[in-house]
This record gives C-alpha cells, sequence and structure tokens, in this order.
C-alpha cells in the first residue's frame, strides 16, 4: 500500500505558505503518494489584473450529496434527550416519514396549559359574574333612588299654603337629598358597569395570551418530531462526545446532528483553501480532484463558489479557510460516496475518470460484536424529575428472563412531590366539599330572594289596583311609583339569580379543574414510580454502558434524565459492526466473506460482508482517520459470545472481483 498524505499533513503545510521550500516538498510528497504529478496554479485572478508569481496550491475536502437532509435533534427545555422512533440506517423514506422522536415532557406540559386555561375560564366568568351580580346591586339601589326621588316630588309639588311651613321644608329638603343620592347611584351604577367590562377585557387578554401559549407547547411538542423533507435513504451520524453511532435509545442534546436523509441526486466536492492562497483560486477555475478511498481514480472538476469570508477550522490549527464548491463532470462513473476524502490542486488539463486499482489482498480489520435488537435501561421521563439514583442493577453479561427485575431507580424528589400532591389533593377535595355545600345554601338564598322580591310586586299591584277616588291624589300617585319600583326590582332578582348561579358554576368549574390537576399529575407520579423499577420485556443479555467520564455505571452513580445505563441485547441476533479506513474501502464489496477471530476465545468464525456505510465519517473524536462501516453477518449462530465483545476480521479477496467496478 502506498503512502497517502493524510488531511492533517496538508493542513500544517498550508498553514506556512511563506516557506516555499517546505510546500514544494509537500507538493513533491503529495505527488509521490497519489501517483501524479503536482500542479501549480499561474493565477491570473490578483488584484489589479497583476498575475502573482507561480505558486502550489492545495486543496482539501470530502464528497456531499447535494439533496441531503440533517436530522437535528429538536429543540426542547431539558436535555439530555432520548432518541426514539429513530428509523434503522440503511432504511428508505418518501417525503413526509417520520424519522426521528425524542421523548420530552411536552405532552405532560399541554396537558397542564389546557388544564390551566380551563381554570383560567372559569375564574375569569365568575369574577365577571361576580362584577356583575354587584352591578345589579346598583342597579337596584338607582331605582330605589328613582323611587324615592319621585316619592320626594310628588311631595315637593304641594303648595306651601296647603301644609305647614315644616312640612314644606322637609319636603324640599328631602327632594334635594334625593337628586344628589340618585346623582350618586348613576355614578356607583356607570362604575361597575366600567370595571365589568375592564374585567371582561382583561378577562380576554388573558385567556389569548393562554391560547397563544398552549398553540406554541403544542407546536413545540409536533417539532419533537422529525420528518422526511425527502425521499432518500437514512443515515445515522455519531455522538460528538462520545463519538457513537446514535442509535434508538441513544442519548443526545438538542441541536446535534443525528443522522442525514442522503438521497441519490447529484454530488459535490467542498473543500478548504487556507486564507493565504484565496488569491490564486477563482471560480471556474479547473481542479484535478483525487479520492482517498478510490486508488488511482481521478477527475477534473470546476470550482462553482468561493465563500466571501473566510472561517476558523479548529481541529486544523489557527489558520482560516475559504469554503469552496466544487462541481464534478457528468456521467464521472466512479461510485462516489458522501464523506469520501478528496484532495484537489488546480489542474489545467481536461482529466477523466480511471477506474479504481483494486489490490491483491484484502484488508484486516477490527470491529466488535453487537445485536440487532437491543434496548436501552433508562430512568422514566417524569416531568420536573431530572435526577435519579441507580439503587440497584442486575450484573453485567447476566441473561435476563423476560419479567425478570433489571434495574432499580430512586428520586427523593418523586416521593416528596407524591406527599404534596396528595395532600393539595385532599386539602382541596375537602374544599370542594364545602363549596357544594355553601353553594347549595346560596342556591336556596337566592331562590327566596327571587320569591321575596315577586311576592312585593304582586303587593305593590295590589295597593296601586285601588280606585283613585278612595284614596289621597298623594298617597296613589306614590302607590303607582312603588308598583314600578318593586317590578323592576323583581326582575333584577330573577337576573341577579342567574348571575350568582353562573359565578357559583363557574368558581366550581374551577376548583373542580384544579382537582382533576391534581389527580392527573399525581396519576404522572405515580405511573413514574412503577417504571423506575425496570422489568425485562423479553429475555435478553445486559450489557452496562459508560457515563461520560468513560467508566460504566455502578449501584448508586447519579443517572440524569434522558441517559441510558445499560442495554438489553438480543442474543440470537448478532453481528459484527466494523470499519475499513478509507483508503481500503474500495477492496470491499456486498458478500465478501471474511475469517473472524475473538481474540482470548481461541474462537474462528465464518462471515460474510452484508452491508456497508451509506457515508464516510471519522473514526472519533480522538482519531480522525476517514472510514466507513460495514456489518459482517456470520454465517451460522454463534455461540458463547456477548455484544461489546472485540473481534477481528480478514476479508478474502474475491478473485472474481479484480478489475471490475463495485458498486458500493
Amino acid at each position: 500500500m502506498k503512502p497517502r498524505l493524510k488531511r492533517s499533513t496538508i493542513a500544517v503545510l498550508c498553514a506556512v505558505p511563506l516557506l516555499a521550500a517546505g510546500i514544494a516538498a509537500a507538493v513533491s510528497s503529495a505527488s509521490a503518494s497519489h501517483t501524479a504529478p503536482a500542479a501549480t496554479s499561474s493565477a491570473p485572478h490578483a488584484a489589479g489584473g497583476q498575475s502573482p508569481a507561480r505558486r502550489p496550491v492545495l486543496l482539501t475536502g470530502e464528497v456531499e450529496a447535494l439533496d441531503t437532509q440533517t436530522i437535528v435533534v429538536p429543540p426542547s427545555n431539558s436535555s439530555p434527550l432520548v432518541l426514539r422512533n429513530f428509523v434503522a440506517e440503511g432504511t428508505s423514506v418518501k417525503a413526509g416519514d417520520l424519522v426521528l422522536r425524542i421523548e420530552t415532557g411536552g405532552a405532560a406540559n399541554v396537558d397542564r396549559l389546557k388544564t390551566e386555561l380551563e381554570r383560567a375560564i372559569a375564574r375569569i366568568d365568575r369574577d365577571t359574574a361576580s362584577l356583575e351580580a354587584g352591578a345589579i346591586d346598583t342597579e337596584k339601589a338607582l331605582i330605589t333612588a328613582e323611587a324615592a326621588l319621585a316619592k320626594a316630588k310628588v311631595d315637593a309639588a304641594l303648595p306651601k299654603l296647603q301644609i305647614t311651613a315644616l312640612n314644606y321644608d322637609r319636603n324640599q329638603a328631602e327632594l334635594d337629598r334625593a337628586t344628589r343620592d340618585l346623582a350618586i347611584k348613576i355614578e356607583a351604577r356607570d362604575n361597575y358597569r366600567q370595571s365589568v367590562q375592564r374585567r371582561r377585557e382583561d378577562g380576554e387578554l388573558e385567556v389569548k395570551k393562554m391560547q397563544i401559549n398552549l398553540a406554541f407547547q403544542i407546536a413545540q411538542l409536533k417539532q419533537a418530531e422529525v420528518r422526511a423533507a425527502r425521499d432518500g435513504v437514512v443515515v445515522h451520524g455519531y455522538s460528538p462526545w462520545k463519538g457513537e453511532r446514535f442509535e434508538e435509545g441513544s442519548s443526545a442534546w438538542p441541536g446535534n446532528a443525528a443522522g442525514v436523509v442522503q438521497g441519490d441526486g447529484q454530488m459535490a466536492v467542498t473543500a478548504w483553501v487556507l486564507e493565504a492562497d484565496r488569491p490564486y483560486l477563482a471560480e471556474g477555475d479547473a481542479l484535478g480532484l483525487r479520492f482517498d478511498a478510490l486508488p488511482g481514480a481521478a477527475l477534473t472538476g470546476k470550482i462553482l463558489s468561493i465563500t466571501s469570508a473566510p472561517e476558523a477550522r479548529a481541529s486544523w490549527g489557527n489558520g482560516r479557510y475559504f469554503r469552496v464548491r466544487i462541481g464534478l463532470p457528468e456521467g464521472h462513473g466512479l461510485p462516489l460516496v458522501a464523506g469520501m476524502s478528496v484532495f484537489a490542486e488546480p489542474h489545467a488539463g481536461a482529466g477523466t475518470a480511471r477506474k479504481p486499482a483494486v489490490a491483491a489482498e484484502a484488508p484486516s480489520i477490527e470491529g466488535e460484536i453487537a445485536s440487532r435488537q437491543a434496548l436501552p435501561v433508562s430512568p422514566p421521563t417524569i416531568p420536573y424529575v431530572w435526577q435519579y439514583k441507580l439503587a440497584s442493577i442486575a450484573p453485567e453479561g447476566a441473561m435476563v428472563e423476560a419479567g425478570q427485575t433489571i434495574a432499580q431507580f430512586e428520586s427523593g424528589e418523586v416521593t416528596t412531590q407524591l406527599m404534596q400532591q396528595q395532600g393539595q389533593l385532599r386539602e382541596r377535595q375537602r374544599a370542594l366539599d364545602k363549596m357544594l355545600l355553601d353553594q347549595a345554601e346560596a342556591d336556596r338564598a337566592s331562590e327566596l330572594a327571587v320569591a321575596e322580591a315577586q311576592s312585593n310586586a304582586e303587593k305593590a299591584e295590589r295597593k296601586a289596583s285601588q280606585p283613585k277616588e278612595l284614596i289621597r291624589r298623594v298617597d296613589y300617585d306614590k302607590l303607582v311609583i312603588e308598583r314600578t319600583e318593586k317590578v323592576a326590582l323583581a326582575k333584577l332578582a330573577v337576573t341577579q339569580r342567574a348571575v350568582q348561579i353562573r359565578a357559583r358554576r363557574a368558581e366550581r368549574t374551577g376548583l373542580q379543574a384544579e382537582v382533576a390537576d391534581i389527580q392527573q399529575q399525581l396519576a404522572a407520579l405515580t405511573r413514574g414510580q412503577a417504571a423506575m423499577t425496570v422489568v425485562a420485556p423479553r429475555k435478553g443479555l445486559l450489557m452496562y454502558r459508560t457515563t461520560f467520564s468513560g467508566e460504566k455505571v455502578a449501584v448508586g452513580s447519579q443517572v440524569w434524565m434522558g441517559l441510558s445505563v445499560a442495554t438489553l441485547a438480543d442474543p440470537g441476533q448478532l453481528y459484527i459492526n466494523a470499519s475499513v479506513p478509507e483508503a481500503q474501502a474500495s477492496l470491499v464489496h456486498v458478500g465478501q466473506r471474511a475469517r473472524v477471530t475473538v481474540p482470548g476465545a481461541n474462537q474462528a468464525l465464518n462471515a460474510h460482508v452484508v452491508a456497508l456505510g451509506r457515508a464516510f465519517h471519522g473514526k472519533s473524536t480522538a482519531q480522525s482517520t476517514i472510514v466507513r462501516n460495514l456489518e459482517l453477518q456470520f454465517d451460522d449462530n454463534p455461540q458463547g459470545l456477548k455484544p461489546g465483545a472485540a473481534v477481528q476480521a480478514v476479508l478474502v479477496a474475491d478473485a472474481d472481483a479484480h478489475g471490475k467496478e463495485r458498486k458500493q
């Protein structure tokens, strides 16, 4: 295998553009590595039309699919999150299909906001009805004041000569008092009406605000799901802090790229040019492209665009780089895969694709045994409970039967909340019982008030029905005024009773909604408390997971909500998850046979390649080597092997594959 120029080497060489000798050596090394002559750029694109001196320009980049959708972990108010309904890698999806959902407390928030909205509507209705009842009291007082003024006018109209001076003065004073009292009652009625209107408007604003918040929470709950925006194939990503592949049940943070939906359309190359080398490139320039994963293959691409501002690439050093988009020729015929490393340099000639040379010997790779069905073991998602304690867990490597307890979590917060909610529930239920008794008494009192007002109206009606000739004119006029007053008061009493019933109903509805809310919270806490005892849904092998510090979980460990502590793997569906370096990826194809050895177990098993990764990627955060994943299936069901065990596989060279292009 010929030596090849690593990306990190190129970056370091590009970071010292003024050292001509060093750059020349780098170009020479690159030429020897890729078995192609080094190219230089005449660079007639400098400012002012002056061509700068010739100098080599080196670029490194990777192949990208233009129709790729990044699967971003949705936003959430809590983190880390548990990935649910994550479609298996390699699955073909259509636009609109669900590819990922996060486990979040959004549903609990929506239920809580709906309950709060119901309680707010009931509270506003109660307050408005209470104010309306008070306004009716002012209407009653106003009717009484109007009647008093009308009677005072009757008395004040008596001539001074027909009554004593004392009575005349008393009548005039009563008229003046009744007039002032009527003005006060009118002002009180208007103030109450304004209070009712203000409370109604404030209530509408409050309800509208809560409805907007509820709609936002519902929209955020919908955002907990990620759906495919295009047809394509799902490719899983890698955890940025642990380097593990994201799978169903994995822990992630909002904003992480959990994977991509990769289409089968056009591909391009994204490369990076050092800031000092930017003047030597321009849109439309031809570049020679070579691929580490396809030894001997070369293409001529054309620069489509260069970003207007440089950006830092911390992993490459302190230099800044411009992003360069390079188009590929149509019908190039190379089996390009997203993530392939690309080496680019200015190239004047028209290059054509050359088929990759297949090495005589297949590579030897390392991998580990995994299970196709692995269930995560994690604490339950209980609203507003963030941390748990691992009280007990079955031994690692133990074969757990269906129904057997796997792990037991504890949380003092759950117990505290249960006691608080139970106390609040008892208090609210007692308050509801007392309210029902009080409201029943208030209903009887309002019925009596209406009956009394109607009785008074009937009495006034009978008195005013007397013949006018049998009583004094002044007394008759007062009886007519009193009849009008009592009839109006009876009507207002009926209206007030209806308003008071509405106020009591709203108050009862609000308290009942509060009781229902507490009962829902209690039910959620009870379910969460029961779920803290994790029971195996099926038979499986228990494998511990590591913490952020790289240590395996142990009894007494503190576990954050959304983190998995172990995996229940199905030992009957084992396979090998491995990766092959980019430079050797062209030597591997689906169906290729392999001889697998398990170090320390003195076992040698036959297997074959069943799948190749849909993209190239960095091996881990600690190792920037570009690799491609592959899966190997055992020919026979192995015995005594456990998920997580390291294996070595030697791929058998396929003689029929020499000299022909393999579609990967």
